[in-house]
């Protein structure tokens, strides 16, 4: 299923590389985010870890950030789509102000289409408190505007999966 993901979410203009390890990604992560100013949604504790060297916009100067960093939930490999727990409004700004957005995702969490994605998404909502939940297809796009296709203008311009095969 890997495969079809990386097929589908390059097909809607996603970058996706395929890690190996994490330390791989985290490479791969720094190298993109290297002269930028990064935002994060909640990592891992451990991918979090890893990123003390990224220089970070102050959390009151959002609009500073050029790469939003967050954690996939689960994608779905029919479109490519990523399903994100984006509770926090703040979580929300770094997948949605920066130019940059980029995403781990766990191959092991790949499921073969949106409708696979049920049992995460009752589980989700079922729970205690509230949830905001997001589902990302590609880097965002419109046609509104006399249905000229515009990339980046309700959201990030690149979007970039990195896929962590071997964790």
């Amino acid at each position: 299923m890997v495969e079809q993901f990386k097929a589908a979410a390059e097909a809607v203009g996603a970058a996706v590389k395929l890690c190996t390890t994490l330390d791989e990604a985290i490479a791969s992560l720094k190298e993109l985010a290297a002269g930028k100013m990064a935002m994060t949604s909640a990592l891992p504790g451990n991918i979090h870890a890893l990123l003390d060297d990224l220089t970070f916009a102050p959390p009151d100067r959002t609009d500073l950030a050029d790469i939003g960093i967050s954690f996939a939930m689960a994608g779905a490999a029919q479109t490519g789509s990523l399903l994100l727990d984006l509770t926090d409004p703040a979580e929300r700004s770094a997948t949605a102000l920066p130019q940059i957005h980029a995403v781990f995702l766990k191959a092991s969490t790949i499921v073969s289409d949106l409708y696979a994605l049920h049992d995460i998404l009752a589980r989700t909502l079922s729970s205690s408190g509230s949830s905001y939940l997001s589902v990302i297809t590609g880097p965002s796009r419109t046609a509104d505007i006399e249905r000229v296709l515009t990339i980046g203008v309700h959201g990030p311009k690149e979007l970039h999966v990195l896929i962590l095969e071997g964790e």
